[in-house]
C-alpha cells in the first residue's frame, strides 16, 4: 500500500513539474505585436505571417468567436470577450480589446427590441512569437593590402556581434572562417549560454598573417553564429568581409617625355623600368615603338632585353630624340615588357597608354591644278595654286609661282604674301598661260615659304603637272600623269632649289630642215646595216 502511495505521489510530482515547466515557457515567449485593433466583421479574416485569423460568429453577448488555420488547416478556435486572449502553441496569440455587436435596444411596451442591421465586430490584437537574430559586422583596417608592403603583413580583424531580433538567443557560437589565412593571434570559436535582445557582445579581435600570393586574390573573413530559441528551434546567422591581397611581384614601365613642344624642336623621350616587387625577375624582354608623325633623329635600337632584383630600378634604358613632322596632338605608343616569373607564369606590362603630347605649329600644304592636259599651240591655259594652313599656329606664307619658258603669262598673280590663320586658313590664286611649244610640257612647281612667331620657318612645293601640246606623245615611258592632279610635300626646314632649264623665248621649235636630214641619214645607216648583215 505504502508503495503504491509513493508511486501516485511521484506521478503528482511529475505533473506538476510538466506543466510548471509548460507555464515557465509560456511566460519566457516574447510577442511581438503585429496587428493592432484589427477591426474583423462576421466572417471577415486577417492573415499575419501565415496564420488566418477569421472572426467566425458572434453572440449577443458581446463574444466573438475567433479561429486560427494555416494552410488550409484550423488549428484552433476560442471564445473571447474584451480583455481575453488565446495563443496557438506559443506561436501565435490573439487578444480582444473590443467586441461590438453594433445593434441598439430599444423597449416598447416592455419588451426589449433590437433596431437596425445586426452586423457586430470586434478589434483584435494579433501577436507572434519573436525570434531571435543577428548583425554580425566583420571589420578590416583595409580593404587592400599589398603583400609588397612590410606595414600590410598583418591583417587585424574586429568582429561586432549583436541580437537585432525580438527573442534572446541560446547556446549561441560564434565560428571565424579566416579563408585560409593563418591566425597570428586571437580565436576563431566563441560560445555564450544565451545573448539577450538588443544586447552586443564584447567584439572579438584577431590578428591574421597576409600572405604573398602570385597574383591579386580575394579572401572572404566570414563570422557565422548557431543559436536556438526557447523552443530549440535553430538559427544561422553570417557576416563577411572580402579583403584584396596584391601580388607580390610588380614591374612599372614608365615613359617620360616633354607634354608640349612648337614645330623645330627635339622631342626628348626616356623609358625607365622599375622592379617594385619583393621577388626577381629575370630576362625582361622590352620593345618601344615610334609615335605616328615623328621621326627618330638618329637611328636607335628599340629592343632590349636585362634582369632586375627587388627594388631595382634601370633608368633610361631607352633614350632617344624624336623630331616632329608636323603639327597635333598624339598618343604615345605603349612601351612593352614580357617576362615570365620564376613560377613558370608568362606576364606582360605596358606603360601608360594615355599619354599624349601636343606639337604647336603651322603646316602648308599648296597643290597645283590645270583646267586642261591636251591644248593646241596657242591655247590657253588656266592654272589654279591652292595654298592652305592645316597646322594649329599661324603663319605668314609667300608663295611663288615660275611660268615655264614653253609659255607666256596673260592674265591673273603668280604670287602673294599673306598671314594663314590655323586649321584650315587658305588663300588660292588663278592665272593664264598662252602655250607656245608642242610637246609633253611639265609645268613647274609652285613653292611657298613660311613663318611664325616662333621662328618656325620652312618651304613646300606642289607636284608639277603635265600638259601635252598638239599630237599627244604616246611613247612608252612618256609620263602621264591625269588632268589637274597634284599633292603638296612635306615641310622642310631648308628650302630646295627648283632648276630652270627651259629655253628662250626664241626657241619655238626646230631648225628647217635640220630633221629632214637626221631622217635620210637614219634611212641610209640602215640599209647599209641589212646589207652587211645578208653579205
Amino acid at each position: 500500500m505504502a508503495k503504491r502511495i509513493a508511486l501516485i505521489a511521484l506521478i503528482a510530482v511529475f505533473i506538476f513539474s510538466v506543466l510548471s515547466i509548460t507555464a515557465f515557457a509560456a511566460d519566457e515567449v516574447e510577442w511581438v505585436e503585429k496587428k493592432d485593433a484589427a477591426k474583423l466583421y462576421w466572417g471577415n479574416t486577417i492573415t499575419v505571417e501565415g496564420y488566418e485569423i477569421k472572426a467566425e460568429d458572434f453572440n449577443e453577448n458581446k463574444m466573438v468567436f475567433v479561429s486560427i488555420s494555416k494552410d488550409g488547416e484550423k488549428l484552433k478556435t476560442s471564445p473571447l470577450t474584451a480583455g481575453l486572449e488565446f495563443a496557438y502553441n506559443d506561436e501565435i496569440k490573439v487578444y480582444a480589446q473590443n467586441v461590438e455587436p453594433n445593434y441598439e435596444i430599444i423597449t416598447k411596451d416592455g419588451k426589449e427590441f433590437k433596431t437596425g442591421n445586426w452586423n457586430p465586430y470586434a478589434e483584435l490584437d494579433i501577436l507572434v512569437r519573436g525570434k531571435p537574430s543577428f548583425d554580425i559586422d566583420v571589420e578590416t583596417k583595409k580593404d587592400t593590402y599589398d603583400s609588397k608592403l612590410t606595414g600590410d603583413s598583418r591583417i587585424d580583424v574586429t568582429i561586432k556581434v549583436k541580437n537585432d531580433g525580438e527573442a534572446k538567443a541560446e547556446n549561441v557560437m560564434l565560428t571565424v572562417d579566416t579563408a585560409g589565412l593563418e591566425v597570428l593571434s586571437g580565436k576563431t570559436k566563441y560560445t555564450y549560454t544565451k545573448i539577450l535582445k538588443d544586447e552586443t557582445v564584447e567584439s572579438i579581435n584577431l590578428t591574421l598573417k597576409a600572405p604573398t600570393p602570385w597574383e591579386d586574390t580575394d579572401f572572404n573573413i566570414t563570422a557565422k553564429t548557431t543559436c536556438v530559441d526557447i523552443k530549440d528551434k535553430k538559427y544561422e546567422h553570417v557576416g563577411s568581409k572580402i579583403i584584396k591581397i596584391e601580388k607580390k611581384w610588380d614591374l612599372i614601365v614608365s615613359k617620360s617625355f616633354t607634354k608640349e613642344r612648337h614645330m623645330g624642336e627635339p622631342v626628348y623621350v626616356s623609358v625607365t623600368v622599375r622592379n617594385r616587387g619583393i621577388c626577381d625577375i629575370n630576362n625582361i624582354v622590352l620593345k618601344d615603338s615610334i609615335i605616328s608623325n615623328m621621326h627618330l633623329q638618329k637611328d636607335t635600337e628599340l629592343d632590349k632585353t636585362l634582369s632586375l632584383k627587388s627594388g631595382e630600378i634601370a633608368e633610361d634604358v631607352f633614350k632617344y630624340t624624336l623630331i616632329p613632322e608636323r603639327p597635333g596632338e598624339f598618343t604615345f605608343p605603349k612601351t612593352v615588357a614580357t617576362f615570365t616569373l620564376s613560377n613558370g607564369q608568362s606576364e606582360k606590362v605596358d606603360s601608360d597608354d594615355s599619354e599624349k603630347i601636343k606639337i604647336y605649329g603651322p603646316y602648308i600644304e599648296i597643290t597645283k591644278t590645270v583646267d586642261k592636259q591636251q591644248l593646241n599651240s596657242g591655247d590657253e591655259l588656266t592654272v589654279t595654286v591652292t595654298t592652305k594652313n592645316t597646322g594649329n599656329v599661324d603663319a605668314s606664307v609667300t608663295v611663288t609661282d615660275t611660268i615655264p619658258s614653253e609659255a607666256k603669262l596673260i592674265s591673273g598673280e603668280t604670287s602673294f604674301k599673306q598671314v594663314l590663320g590655323s586649321g584650315g586658313g587658305s588663300k588660292t590664286i588663278t592665272y593664264i598661260l598662252q602655250m607656245h611649244k608642242e610637246g609633253e610640257i611639265k609645268i613647274p612647281a609652285c613653292k611657298a615659304t613660311f613663318l611664325d612667331l616662333d621662328k618656325y620657318s620652312g618651304e613646300v612645293s606642289s607636284e608639277t603637272p603635265v600638259v601635252y601640246v598638239g599630237t599627244p606623245m604616246t611613247l612608252e615611258g612618256s609620263s602621264a600623269q591625269p588632268e589637274g592632279s597634284t599633292e603638296s610635300n612635306q615641310e622642310k626646314n631648308e628650302p630646295s632649289s627648283q632648276a630652270n632649264t627651259g629655253g628662250t623665248e626664241e626657241d619655238y621649235g626646230d631648225t628647217p630642215g635640220f630633221g629632214f636630214f637626221l631622217a635620210v641619214a637614219g634611212i641610209l645607216a640602215v640599209t647599209g646595216f641589212m646589207r652587211k648583215r645578208r653579205n
